[in-house]
């Protein structure tokens, strides 16, 4: 995302009924959980994954494990201090980028700019997306151009990425012209 950093927590096996006994566990503590799937790999045996993406669900589970985890607990601690506001998104990537360094993790080094906590990226971000949409509806958009993109969008099953390519205008614009029909 353009603003905020976005967490997940992944837990990975090559046994699936690990994977199964770890979501099951999730569920009873109300911690939602992806389906678990399969990963294949030519050189590696496959991998059962599932993951945990919503934002109260990730937060839950990261300051259940802290106190419990050694290997990730800096990687915790940090998506923890960050999804309650009290650091930066690059104060974030700065210490994740110094745990690659020191050798601590694996990856490589990110260098985005995201001078300001969770709740303030999510302000910037709902200000961008209502500056767009009154900018969207300052687009004037002609009879029969409308007509082509609700025609395209229905019998040809044009999505709005895909008209917004083809006619010029924004996803947003496109999105107000297949609701005003």
């Amino acid at each position: 995302m353009k603003y905020v950093l976005r967490f997940r927590i992944r837990f990975s096996d090559t046994w699936e009924p690990q994977i199964q006994a770890i979501r099951s566990f999730l569920d009873k503590k109300r911690i939602s959980t992806s389906r678990i799937w399969r990963e294949t790999n030519e050189r590696k045996r496959d991998a059962y994954k599932i993951d945990i993406n919503s934002l109260s669900s990730v937060l839950s589970a990261a300051k259940a494990m802290l106190p419990f985890c050694a290997k990730k607990a800096e990687d915790l601690r940090i998506m923890v201090e960050y999804l309650e506001g009290r650091i930066t998104g690059s104060q974030a990537i700065g210490r994740f980028n110094e745990e690659v360094r020191i050798g601590r993790r694996s990856g490589y080094f990110r260098n985005p700019k995201l001078p300001f906590t969770r709740q303030e990226g999510i302000r910037l971000a709902q200000l961008e997306n209502a500056r767009k949409a009154r900018a969207a509806y300052a687009v004037k958009v002609g009879t029969s151009v409308q007509d082509q993109i609700r025609s395209d969008h229905s019998k040809l099953k044009l999505g709005r990425v895909r008209l917004s390519k083809k006619y010029g205008y924004s996803q947003s614009v496109i999105r107000r012209v297949l609701g005003a029909a």
